[in-house]
């Protein structure tokens, strides 16, 4: 009996306790805020509104964004594409005149190009007309003239005006400058009272020896070669020129002499074509130009420089190094 009564009072605190603890959830629920929103199925029951599309930016105010003034707090997209003109309502006409490029046309090759081609100044300090020749043209004008003509009479290929040393600096090719200036200072050179080239086989030493008269033995300060000015012979040991003339009177001697001048005169110097004058080549290529007569001809085989100029190398002697038939 006691073991049943004490089940019985172990079942009415379970229920007691069950009973309790429904309540205090009942009030919790019942204090909880309510939800606006409920879910079922997984999907929203009211859902929360989209804010409606950005409209798309007009043409033209797209055009203004790219041409207009840019905000100081926002760069320009430099790489941006232009607009083409169908789209803006835009003639070519009128797209051209605002991105164009300030240019010219060039009298030779008649393109059109923009002014960083063309030079800022005429071809020489003579001129008075404008620049007209890009520098591409101009460069093959005077590499044409130099080749063709004696290095120093080169003139501007709009006026007569003559092509002097700080314009070769300026717009001549750089290997034709090379050469212009070799030129410039040999005559430089030899312009100067009482210069001497020396006379010996493949040196190119020059210097200044003041009065031959007084002082007939020139003697190279480069290769130490002795030279006699009066009688343009190597120097004769042990001797005056006056000894040297008296011993000249003998015709066996002074055709032995002659015969060995003769042969160094021929190893060293050639006959111009034009005016037989005697030409000695010191350094350069072969197309030469007599000073004295401004005859033009190869060094090699003494070929007209005309034809060969005009037609190439067929021009040549069939003997001569620069000869190619066609």
């Amino acid at each position: 009996m006691k073991r049943r009564n004490a089940e019985v009072s172990i079942l009415t605190a379970r229920a007691s306790h069950s009973t309790a603890r429904s309540n205090s959830l009942e009030r919790r629920t019942n204090h909880r805020p309510a939800k606006s929103t409920s879910r079922a199925g997984g999907e929203r029951s009211k859902a929360r509104p989209r804010r409606p599309p950005k409209p798309p930016e007009s043409i033209r105010d797209t055009k203004e964004r790219n041409t207009g003034p840019t905000s100081k707090y926002k760069k320009p997209n430099r790489y941006r594409a232009p607009i083409p003109s169908y789209l803006t309502g835009e003639t070519d006409d009128e797209h051209q005149d605002q991105n164009s490029v300030p240019a010219k046309d060039c009298i030779v090759c008649t393109n059109t190009r923009s002014l960083h081609h063309f030079p800022t100044r005429p071809p020489t300090s003579q001129c008075t007309h404008k620049a007209n020749i890009c520098r591409r043209c101009l460069k093959g004008w005077i590499k044409s003239e130099f080749e063709r003509k004696v290095w120093n009479q080169i003139n501007c290929p709009e006026c007569a005006a003559r092509i002097e040393y700080d314009d070769m600096l300026e717009f001549a090719p750089r290997n034709i400058f090379h050469r212009y200036d070799k030129l410039s200072t040999k005559a430089a050179l030899e312009a100067i009272p009482g210069f001497q080239w020396c006379p010996a086989q493949n040196c190119t030493s020059g210097q200044i020896h003041g009065d031959s008269e007084t002082n007939p033995k020139f003697e190279c300060l480069g290769c130490k070669y002795t030279h006699c000015l009066i009688h343009n012979v190597p120097w004769h040991r042990k001797e005056t020129c006056a000894q040297y003339d008296y011993r000249r009177t003998d015709s066996k001697v002074r055709r032995a002499e002659e015969e060995a001048s003769a042969k160094v005169i021929k190893a060293t110097a050639k006959k111009c074509p034009g005016c037989k004058a005697w030409i000695q080549k010191h350094y350069g290529c072969d197309h030469m130009t007599c000073s004295k007569c401004k005859h033009e001809f190869c060094w090699l085989c003494l070929a007209d420089w005309a034809p060969v100029s005009n037609q190439g190398p067929s021009s040549h002697r069939p003997n001569c190094a620069l000869y190619m038939d066609r």
